[in-house]
């Protein structure tokens, strides 16, 4: 091959490669592993981002509006864990059959939310 072709192929394959590099990146930063409430309270997560999944406990929620701070329990029967959302206070988390949360735990063994999920129960569901 003539090293004009060469330097047409490696300038070809240049963007494609850059492409390739970013969609990796953006992957790895967007992944985080579901947890249960037991296996987080068994392990130390350090700065590690977490996707958790449990139930709110009940009478849990105190929503102080001025910050505004959420701060409730999830619990997955076994194990509770204290999370703390900076965010607006979700109109339907008292109606919420589970809980998602990913974020990371600080020092104290508090979780910080970045991202709140709410699975509410359907309105399709027949009534019990």
């Amino acid at each position: 091959m003539s090293s004009k072709k060469l330097k047409i192929v490696l300038i070809s394959l240049l963007p494609l490669l850059v492409l390739g590099f970013l969609a990796f990146r953006a992957f790895e930063n967007s992944a985080a592993y579901y947890y249960t409430i037991s296996e987080v309270a068994a392990k130390e997560m350090g700065e590690q981002k977490v996707r958790i999944k449990g139930q709110l406990v009940d009478d849990s929620v105190d929503y102080d509006a001025s910050i505004p701070l959420l701060k409730f329990s999830l619990t997955d029967g076994t194990a509770d864990v204290a999370v703390f959302y900076p965010g607006v206070l979700p109109d339907n988390l008292q109606h919420a059959d589970e809980v998602i949360i990913e974020g990371k735990f600080n020092s104290n063994r508090d979780f910080i939310v970045s991202k709140l999920m709410l699975q509410c129960p359907s309105k399709y569901e027949g009534e019990e």
